[in-house]
């Protein structure tokens, strides 16, 4: 198996699969949203240090990935959006808290921040981001999680 961005992206894809009160799961930031409430998932950043010197020493690699969920405001939604995306967001930390390891691509990982806000798809939504931070040990010369 490989450790990283790809692997453990689609570890938070499989949870959030699991999900029910999401109706859609992208792998990705989407250009359009076909149903509502939906979630995306993309790549933020990473932070890396040495975790042990020599040839099969380790490093500490922290990546991090967005999880935006989406939810329509205009006129043909449901006018109670905001609870519904707020039963919607825990749901989806209760499910993300549940799985530390998110399958065994990482070591652990927590959903560390969250923040709300307005934008634009095809309809005005609401969104909710949080934030995953998943933490992996790895040997410097396999690649593979200690």
């Amino acid at each position: 198996m490989s450790y990283g961005y790809k692997s453990i992206k689609d570890q938070i894809v499989a949870v959030l699969s699991g999900v029910t009160s999401l109706k859609h799961v992208y792998s990705k930031d989407p250009k359009s949203v076909e149903q509502y409430p939906s979630a995306g998932v993309f790549a933020m950043g990473h932070t890396g240090r040495f975790d042990s010197m020599g040839l099969s020493g380790t490093n500490e690699r922290v990546v991090q990935h967005v999880i935006r969920l989406y939810f329509r405001t205009d006129e043909t939604n449901d006018p109670d959006y905001e609870d519904v995306l707020e039963t919607v967001a825990d749901d989806v930390l209760k499910a993300l808290e549940a799985n530390v390891t998110l399958n065994g691509s990482c070591e652990y990982s927590l959903p560390t921040t969250g923040n709300w806000s307005y934008g634009q798809k095809e309809t005005p939504v609401r969104i909710f981001d949080i934030v995953q931070t998943s933490t992996l040990h790895l040997r410097r010369d396999t690649g593979e999680l200690i």
